[in-house]
């Protein structure tokens, strides 16, 4: 791999991981197109996996640091027996907690179900990311006409409809940022909160992801080329905070829809390839 090739790969995975475009379904395309290649070696898919992390630790750093210090002041309320969520600030942490655990079963599921050779079917892509179209062209008029709730009165079962969503989005061809929006848009959360909760709910899905990539690149044998991992690393953070920002102007201007006719390109792109080879 050269530094060149690091670095468009890097860009892709930082823009497809939080546009909501599918940045698996993406990798699926890119490998019936060039092989097992397209997607890069496994430790540098690993490795730009937690790039991507950086991207929203830096957008949403504030977010995550108080959820940190309530997670630590919760622990402390728990030894002295005397916990509460009646903060906003800790009503949004079990939110965080409730969110994660849809998409913990569903990877399980998959996982003990030996689905995963569904996950590459192009075809399956191809379908999923006409699905993904479908949500992006509604966000817009839902959030219009249900965006109600903010961080303070979101309700519990808020965070259950956000998490089943992500849970679902394990499917490439659905993205996990748009069917996360797109599930705060259906519960009735106001939109900044919607994109903050979203973004936010994507760190331990991303984490989890890289973990268990990361054990099977151990397993198959690390090999490390700085420049190159350097160039990639630094290309996904920096277009991932692109793409966060992005998402942030185009949730605000109402112009979430331009993501859904990209999703409808990609599709037929993902048929015409499926059908080609």
């Amino acid at each position: 791999m050269t530094w060149a090739q690091a670095l468009i790969l890097g860009l892709v995975q930082g823009l497809t991981e939080f546009l909501p475009v599918s940045s698996s379904g993406h990798l699926v395309i890119f490998n019936h197109l060039f092989g097992e290649y397209g997607g890069g070696d496994l430790t540098f898919t690993v490795f730009l996996h937690f790039a991507t992390l950086v991207s929203v630790f830096i957008m949403f750093w504030r977010d995550i640091w108080m959820l940190i210090r309530e997670f630590f002041a919760l622990l402390g309320d728990v030894f002295r027996g005397k916990f509460h969520f009646n903060t906003p600030e800790r009503r949004f942490l079990l939110m965080v907690i409730i969110g994660t655990i849809p998409a913990g079963l569903v990877g399980m599921a998959i996982s003990l179900l030996n689905f995963t050779h569904v996950l590459e079917n192009i075809f399956v892509v191809a379908a999923f990311l006409l699905v993904t179209a479908a949500l992006m062209f509604s966000v817009d008029k839902l959030f219009a006409k249900r965006a109600q709730f903010d961080q303070a009165r979101a309700p519990y079962k808020s965070a259950w409809i956000v998490g089943i969503m992500q849970g679902i989005a394990i499917f490439p061809g659905l993205s996990r940022s748009g069917s996360t929006i797109f599930g705060g848009a259906v519960a009735g959360l106001q939109k900044d909160f919607a994109v903050r909760y979203a973004f936010i709910l994507s760190i331990p899905a991303i984490l989890g992801a890289g973990l268990l990539e990361g054990v099977s690149a151990v397993q198959h044998g690390l090999e490390f080329h700085a420049l190159n991992w350097t160039v990639g690393f630094v290309a996904a953070a920096l277009s991932g905070i692109l793409a966060i920002s992005v998402i942030k102007l185009l949730i605000r201007k109402r112009k979430f829809y331009l993501f859904g006719f990209y999703c409808v390109a990609a599709a037929i792109a993902a048929f015409v390839i499926g059908l080609s080879i």
